[in-house]
């Protein structure tokens, strides 16, 4: 009988190995998409428009253009769990053929292999939306795109095939466009809008502060619309692409460096195409690793890779350049905190601290602090912590950030806030702003919304936030000093007529002048601001009287919202004007004791400005002896009048009573510079 043969069975190895297959990146995010946000409705929204308003910065910058952008959100349908958004931007446009590769592919983009400073570099954001809508609603992400050197727009919809993370075209069009170049992407995704710390209209907010040079627009759901006008027309400095620096690289990067060169030699690659190498250090390097120098790149491998490696970090190289980094700017970070926090109008803004740059494993980064402290601040709410990096917001994940953990450690107690147990965010009525900008933001993860903590970002955020805070402290004693005066000046004015009155009617003598008495107790110069508006103009009136017991030659410098500034009529003219920074100064007239004088500003009529936007800041006189203005910030690359240098002089060394300090200014070289005759 003829035997049978039997197939034998698969064993279990290969029935696993059957199943194996290969897993797109997209497949690995759909369903894993709370990686990058996308883990609730509400926060999807914010990721959404955060990913899109974006890349429209980055493009608009990169391409010179101012950034002109749009954020609209709208109900789609009935069920109110669904939402269209829609962002449009002045940007360059994207020529067709990468239109849908860099909304439906995603691990796509430029910014990726760059070593500088963007606000998005994994190639993810957008395309990650348009999969996330995708998913919830099964409507295809419509892109509308123009280039100046085309006459119609583009209109691609597209969805994202995720077994294969490529884009799939679902229709296209060409129609004409309003504008000269941009691109709008729309999408109906499962959301919710809800006003708060998150949500999009926060997130703009905070965009907008520290990117003054944009113009942001939202249209809410209910039609509300909410604008941010940009408070300047200077764009950011472009940040330059860096060569990789050695610090940084690990053994592997070393290794697709060496056989991707294209240079001659081992010395000359170093030098070349690694930053901080100089010819002679390359020879260093080469000797400490046991080689030639002549070997050529790609020859390298295995132990001689390992050996170059550790010549690298053995020798002293130049470190890495701050080219790569766009910081934001002392003035533009308080010009934004001033746009934005207009109808807060808070007393005080500290001068905003921007730490040079430093290196963090082979990158450089910086770190910049703005504080905001009164008017419409809550008193009785913690403080508000703004986290930024390379520009962008980060409302999320706030108690797992290395900024808070910094703001945290911090002692504020000593800096005027409170705080339990000197330890968590303090209380008060203060906003405080910290940016982080770098070639390579340390996240905690992709969706890009915590710093991961590290020894030398950790320190440099402290060393920020606290020279922030010492303003803070500066400004409160001020505070303190000048009610105390103000209050004593106050029963001064008060008592001391009647007390004249009644010994004068006891003894039948004519009531004697106060003034002298007055001033001898006083003993500082005032500074009081008034406003009046009407019909016609805003009028502000600044009154400046010397209770000293000595005249004074006096600098006065008002800083004021450069927009602002530009409106004003002078009652006498400045001394200079510079309308950039939005300074204007007075060299006054000798002022005698007991004496008053006034400088008047006239704007046109509903110009907004009160007291509390004018800053005011005196020369030749010490702040022990000024009240309703701050001394002169050492800061400030300003040339003082001879007259003003010789009396800050002659006090600092203390006059005697034989020499009086000589604060005749009548010389006609009033503004002569400290090192001409």
């Amino acid at each position: 009988m003829p035997r049978t043969l039997v197939a034998p069975a698969r064993s279990i190895a290969e029935q696993l190995a059957s199943k194996q297959r290969e897993i797109s990146v997209a497949e690995f995010f759909e369903r894993n998409r709370q990686i990058l946000g996308f883990d609730n409705p509400q926060r999807s929204l914010l990721t959404t428009v955060k990913e899109a308003v974006d890349n429209g910065l980055d493009a608009s910058e990169e391409a010179g253009i101012l950034p002109d952008l749009r954020v609209e959100i709208s109900k789609e349908g009935e069920g109110g769990d669904r939402l269209r958004v829609a962002v449009e931007d002045s940007g360059p446009g994207i020529v067709r053929r990468e239109i849908p590769n860099v909304f439906g592919r995603l691990l796509y983009g430029s910014r990726f292999h760059s070593n500088r400073q963007a606000r998005g570099q994994q190639g993810i954001g957008i395309s990650a939306a348009v999969l996330y809508a995708g998913l919830t609603t099964a409507r295809p992400a419509r892109i509308t795109s123009k280039i100046a050197e085309e006459e119609g727009a583009r209109v691609l919809e597209l969805i994202l095939d995720t077994q294969k993370n490529l884009p799939r075209i679902v229709s296209e069009e060409v129609q004409l466009w309003d504008r000269e170049h941009g691109t709008r992407i729309e999408l109906v995704l499962k959301a919710k809008y809800i006003r708060g710390r998150q949500s999009p209209l926060e997130y703009l907010r905070g965009t907008a502060i520290v990117n003054p040079h944009a113009r942001i627009v939202l249209v809410e759901p209910d039609g509300t619309k909410i604008t941010f006008e940009r408070a300047t027309s200077e764009l950011p400095p472009i940040s330059k692409e860096t060569l990789p620096h050695p610090y940084g690289l690990e053994l592997g990067e070393l290794g697709y460096l060496l056989k991707a060169s294209k240079r001659e030699n081992i010395r000359e690659m170093l030098s070349r195409d690694l930053a901080g190498v100089s010819v002679r250090a390359s020879r260093e390097v080469v000797a400490a690793a046991g080689l030639k120098g002549s070997e050529a790149p790609a020859s390298l491998s295995g132990e001689a890779q390992e050996k170059l490696l550790a010549g690298l970090r053995g020798v002293e190289l130049v470190a890495p350049s701050a080219e790569g980094l766009s910081p934001i700017g002392p003035m533009l970070i308080k010009r934004g905190l001033r746009n934005v926090l207009g109808e807060v109008r808070p007393d005080f803004f500290a001068p905003p601290v921007s730490r040079p740059p430093k290196v963090r494993g082979g990158f450089p980064f910086l770190v910049e602090v703005g504080l905001v402290y009164g008017g419409g601040l809550p008193a009785d709410q913690p403080l508000q912590l703004l986290r930024f990096a390379n520009r962008v917001p980060l409302l999320f994940q706030q108690g797992a950030c290395a900024i808070t953990s910094a703001v945290a450690a911090i002692d504020w107690r000593r800096y005027g806030l409170d705080q339990k147990g000197g330890s968590g965010l303090p209380a008060g009525p203060c906003l405080l702003l910290v940016h982080v900008a770098s070639t390579k933001i340390p996240f905690t993860s992709e969706a890009k919304e915590a710093l991961a903590e590290d020894e030398d970002l950790d320190r440099e955020l402290t060393l920020a936030i606290q020279a922030a805070a010492r303003h803070l402290k500066a400004h409160l004693s001020r505070v303190g000093r000048r009610q105390f005066a103000s209050d004593k000046f106050a029963i001064i004015q008060k008592i001391l007529p009647r007390l004249a009155e009644k010994a004068s009617h006891l003894i039948d003598q004519p009531v004697p002048d106060l003034a002298p008495v007055i001033t001898k107790i006083m003993d500082v110069v005032t500074l009081e601001p008034t406003v009046l508006a009407d019909a016609r103009s805003v009028q502000v009136t600044v009154k400046i009287t010397n209770y000293t017991a000595r005249p004074r030659v006096l600098e006065i410098f008002l800083e004021i919202d450069p927009t602002t500034l530009a409106l004003a009529e002078y009652a006498p003219a400045p001394e200079g004007i510079d309308r950039g920074l939005g300074r204007a100064w007075w060299t006054l007239e000798k002022l005698a004791s007991n004496a008053r004088t006034q400088i008047e500003l006239r704007f046109p009529a509903r110009t907004d400005v009160e007291a509390n936007d004018l800053d005011f800041y005196v020369a030749g006189v010490d702040e022990a002896h000024l009240l309703g203005a701050d001394p002169l910030p050492g800061d400030w690359d300003v040339r003082l009048p001879r007259a003003i240098i010789e009396a800050a002089e002659t006090a600092a060394n203390g006059p005697t009573d034989e020499e009086e300090v000589d604060y005749d200014a009548a010389e006609a070289s009033a503004h002569v510079s400290e090192d001409e005759g």
